[in-house]
This record gives structure tokens, C-alpha cells and sequence, in this order.
């Protein structure tokens, strides 16, 4: 049986369970395989597959990477499994963090400028090595100075060209391919529907690229059928996952909703 859910995030970046919690819920949802996708690091995969043997579910390490297609000037994410080594998606991916956490301090100061009450050991208390919009939201909340995580100040501050709607440089997404490449992983485009980025593709191809994302939230059914026609011009595998942040995410999707296709497996059979 494979059962995959493997688009997850804990609280090493952006979601609001830990990695013990998720698994006690993916065990009550009938997974069988997962990978746990956090942004930009590798700190604790290790770690999270060993927890998961003891749920009787089968890990895998994985990695989601920011990146930039700068031809087309789009975003792109990059999925990273099954790495051998790390030291090339570190390289990147501390990089990354820094501009993130440098970004979200900004963030913070324009906030207290607007009259926000923060105290920002607080917010760095939510977070791990890296603060992100999504704890500065939850703290607001929490103070009582928010209604929700995703409402008004979300809406008028953080996006439609508010004072904190501003974002940071990102690598180019042909590197991310390599570096996950280099480390012997298996490099997968994210939720190509969310970002519209298909004309990366030829690229990604040439750098390394082994799957796209195939089933997520954001994939309409005209995505996931352009997705199985490039898997099949470029020979790639199809992947599949709810992209979970728990609390922290605007969309209500269930962990295992959006579960991997079966060529996916093929990450699994080296373990």
C-alpha cells in the first residue's frame, strides 16, 4: 500500500505542529509514506525519519527550496528527496534563511512604526532558526492586536501593496535543482498551478529536474493533466501532497488530502 502524503512542513519553518504531532495525525489518517518539506533547511530531517519509523510510517528526507525563475520573473519552489549528504542545499538554503529572517525583522520594525506592540524575542520564540511572516501574524493574534492569522492586517499590511507587501532576493531555481542534484536527491517542481512557472521547466530539465508536483491544493485539473503530458515528454515522476502548515496556512487542507501519485515511489526504493 502506498498512501503518500509528501508536501508536509513542521515547526522547524512555517507551520504550527511539530513533527511528532503531524505524525500522530498521519498514522490516524491511514498514511503510509511521508516527507516532511521544510523551507530552505535540512535541520532535523534526519532526525524526523527515525520518529517516523516508530508510527510505523515510512520517511523520507526532504527539503523545499525558494527560488527565482529571472528570465521569466516567477516564482519558483522546489521540492528536494531522499538526499544522501547536505552540505550544497545548506549552502543555499542558509543564504535564504538569512534574507528571510532579515526580511521579516524589517517587517517587525515597520509594524512597531504603525503602532503595533511587539516584542520581538517573542515572535523569535515561535519560530526556529528563521522567523517568517507567519509568526508575526500569530503573535498579533495571540496579543489581541489581529482577529485572525489570515485577516485584516494580513490583507491591508502584509499583501495588496501594503507597508510589509515586499519581498527578498531569491537563488536562481536551476541552482536549487543542482544543489539537491549534487546531494544526491531527487529535485521535483512544487505546485507548478500555484506559480504558473511551466516555461522554467525546460531548464530545470537540464539541470537536473527528476519530477513535478502533480496533486496539490493549488492544482486545478487542467494543471494536473498539462503535469502528466511534461512528466511524459520528460520523462519525470508525479508527486503529490497537501503543502500542510497547520494553522499557518490560508487554505483549510487536511494533511493527506492531496496524496502522491504512485510513480512517486520510486524515491523510496533506495532506503
Amino acid at each position: 500500500m502506498y498512501e503518500a502524503d509528501l508536501h508536509i512542513h513542521t515547526s522547524v519553518s512555517d507551520c504550527s505542529m511539530d513533527a511528532q504531532e503531524i505524525l500522530e495525525l498521519a498514522l490516524k489518517r491511514g498514511l503510509t509514506h511521508i516527507a516532511f518539506t521544510d523551507h530552505d533547511t535540512t535541520q532535523q530531517a534526519r532526525e524526523h525519519v527515525d520518529l517516523a519509523k516508530g508510527y510505523g510510517i515510512t520517511a523520507i528526507p526532504g527539503v523545499e527550496m525558494s527560488a527565482y525563475d529571472f528570465v521569466n520573473e516567477k516564482k519558483v519552489h522546489i521540492l528536494g528527496y531522499g538526499y544522501q549528504s547536505n552540505a550544497h542545499i545548506e549552502a543555499i538554503g542558509k543564504e535564504t534563511l538569512k534574507r528571510r529572517d532579515e526580511n521579516c525583522r524589517r517587517q517587525i520594525e515597520i509594524l512597531k512604526d504603525l503602532g503595533y506592540q511587539i516584542e520581538t524575542s517573542e515572535i523569535e520564540k515561535l519560530g526556529g532558526s528563521c522567523i517568517y511572516k507567519q509568526h508575526i501574524l500569530d503573535y498579533l493574534v495571540k496579543t489581541g492586536q489581529s482577529e485572525a492569522i489570515f485577516g485584516t492586517v494580513y490583507r491591508t499590511i502584509f499583501k495588496n501593496g501594503g507597508p510589509c507587501d515586499f519581498d527578498m532576493i531569491y537563488p536562481a531555481a536551476e541552482d536549487a535543482v543542482r544543489a539537491i542534484k549534487a546531494d544526491g536527491g531527487y529535485a521535483v517542481l512544487a505546485h507548478p498551478g500555484q506559480q504558473d512557472n511551466y516555461a522554467v521547466l525546460p531548464g530545470l530539465v537540464d539541470a537536473g529536474l527528476a519530477g513535478m508536483e502533480w496533486n496539490h491544493p493549488s492544482n486545478g485539473q487542467s494543471d494536473r493533466d498539462r503535469i502528466e503530458e511534461l512528466c511524459k515528454k520528460y520523462h519525470l515522476f508525479m508527486t503529490g501532497g497537501s503543502d500542510f502548515h497547520g494553522r499557518y496556512e490560508n487554505t483549510k487542507t487536511e494533511l493527506g488530502q492531496y496524496q502522491a501519485h504512485e510513480s512517486s515511489s520510486v524515491i523510496f526504493r533506495n532506503l
